[in-house]
């Protein structure tokens, strides 16, 4: 007689990325509610991240950047800073497009996690200066506030309104990008 083998579902949320671990994904769709980094765990989460763009993959340039992300509604994009552990990123609950725009919200944020694989390094910032939250252009892959992917060229706090479109959590001025990844938050 065989046995019968029960196999429980995962409950862990599954992301198809190679810059961040499931333990990642509660503290974004906490943060993503404007709730305590623990509010959810990996039971609870109220979203899917459905990966639309890896710069490593899919080409590491403006135009692919838009062919995948533009008009995807809310996502969040993670970025791994070169020679270094350290994750940086934020959400947009917005589109992306090629408009030259600057669009305004009070839901964006920015993170930083000085080590990408200890959760507990982990800071973010909420917009500032709404008007500036997120911007959109041809030329620019996630830029928010005074953080600039102006064609693949990253910067981060260059002068405008003092630094204070979104605060600071340690995003260096100046750094090369290893790889970025972008994801459509959809509402479960």
């Amino acid at each position: 007689m065989k046995s019968k083998t029960n196999l429980t579902p995962s409950r862990k949320p599954s992301i198809k990325s190679t810059l961040i671990e499931s333990k990642h994904i509660p503290i974004f769709a906490s943060w993503i509610d404007k709730k305590d980094s623990s509010h959810y765990n990996r039971k609870n989460i109220p979203y899917d991240f459905k990966l639309l763009y890896r710069s490593s993959q899919d080409g590491n340039d403006t135009l692919s950047f838009h062919r995948n992300c533009d008009n995807k509604g809310a996502t969040i994009w993670i970025a791994k800073i070169k020679n270094s552990t350290q994750l940086i990123g934020g959400y947009n609950p917005l589109d992306w497009d090629q408009s030259n725009t600057w669009k305004t919200t009070a839901d964006s944020f920015l993170f930083n996690f000085t080590n990408g694989r200890d959760i507990s390094t982990s800071k973010r910032s909420y917009v500032s200066i709404q008007n500036y939250a997120v911007f959109c252009g041809p030329r620019y892959g996630p830029t928010m506030g005074n953080l600039f992917c102006e064609n693949n060229v990253w910067s981060y706090n260059n002068g405008y309104d003092n630094g204070n479109r979104y605060p600071k959590i340690g995003i260096p001025a100046n750094f090369e990008v290893e790889d970025y990844e972008v994801f459509q938050v959809i509402k479960k």
